[in-house]
């Protein structure tokens, strides 16, 4: 028996894929280690290169925006088909494949982790992603999924308990690729965003209440703008490419407290005077009636991001139907 601490080459192996995630990810990103290590890894944090005139300096600035990351070093990895089959919502009932309907096949990487890492995970609930990433050192790629979306759209509604077995296997889509121009570093982004979302999906279901509370008061218009003032600062607005809705009702925001009118029910000013029968106090209260609609349109639309959230988004990049159907490339239509 040697008396001299040795290093394995197990130990090499992931120093390599340490070294290859770094190198797939922009260099102005910071991937700190996370220790101790309870099964995360890393700790990613999100910078934006400078944009317009600040272009010329070398500086950049965080957004704020984090993910953890577990990350699996392997030599070599094999991915094989994985058959796509129809599927209703998860999160209404149990998952029932229909295997009469093929949707499609997708290349998976094929990874067994321990329910405990799982379980730690589950814990964590899902306002701060984590991202299971496999490094394969012969091919220099890595792999990811999200462990969150993964449990709560796959293994709860598909097992009557995923913890009675030591392990699961985790199916890693070979086009999540960390490095690849279409999906990699943007759905890096887009995960990173969700502890933004969650919060301001929050604010918007209260603000919608109170608004509807409101509705036939002198308290609507003022509770209204302020309101949007509150949320008009938040940074993703424009800056959130992958879900194109987001850019949409940041502009509605905008419209709304520049002229008082969102402008997403277009009123024809010809029918409102044929409403009104040429009475102009009868256009004037058509008129407010109809821009209070559109203001209560608005948060209304604003109040139901979380369920669409819920039940799309979350399955973007995941190997299921609606991930099949509506991730590549990465939902991103620029």
């Amino acid at each position: 028996m040697s008396l001299i601490k040795q290093r394995s080459e197990q130990h090499l192996i992931d120093a390599d894929g340490e070294r290859l995630l770094r190198s797939r990810l922009p260099r102005y990103w910071v991937l700190r280690e996370y220790r101790p290590d309870y099964g995360l890894d890393f700790a990613l944090e999100i910078f934006r290169e400078p944009i317009g005139p600040a272009k010329k300096h070398a500086t950049y600035e965080t957004l704020g925006e984090h993910i953890f990351i577990q990350l699996k070093s392997v030599v070599s990895a094999t991915a094989s088909p994985l058959k796509i089959y129809g599927r209703h919502n998860v999160e209404k009932k149990r998952e029932w494949l229909n295997k009469n309907e093929l949707v499609g096949t997708m290349d998976t990487i094929r990874f067994s982790i321990e329910i405990k890492e799982l379980v730690t995970v589950q814990r964590m609930g899902v306002g701060v992603p984590v991202l299971l990433v496999i490094a394969d050192n012969s091919k220099a790629c890595c792999h990811f999924v999200c462990l969150n979306d993964y449990i709560d759209k796959i293994l709860v509604p598909r097992h009557d308990d995923y913890t009675v077995k030591k392990t699961r296997t985790i199916h890693v889509p070979i086009a999540n690729e960390v490095g690849d121009e279409l999906v990699g570093c943007n759905a890096l982004r887009w995960y990173a965003k969700r502890s933004k979302l969650y919060s301001a999906f929050q604010r918007f279901v209260f603000q919608a209440a109170e608004l509807d509370q409101a509705w036939n008061t002198d308290e609507f218009f003022p509770m209204a703008r302020y309101f949007a003032s509150r949320i008009a600062g938040y940074d993703f607005w424009d800056d959130t490419k992958m879900w194109k809705i987001i850019a949409y009702y940041g502009e509605a925001i905008h419209r709304f407290i520049r002229s008082g009118h969102p402008n997403l029910m277009k009123s024809n000013m010809a029918s409102i005077k044929s409403a009104a029968s040429g009475d102009e106090d009868d256009a004037r209260q058509i008129t407010e009636y109809l821009n209070r609609l559109d203001v209560r349109e608005l948060w209304r639309c604003l109040a139901g991001l979380p369920r669409i959230y819920e039940d799309v988004c979350r399955e973007w990049l995941l190997p299921t139907c609606m991930g099949y159907e509506s991730s590549y490339p990465v939902v991103i239509n620029d």
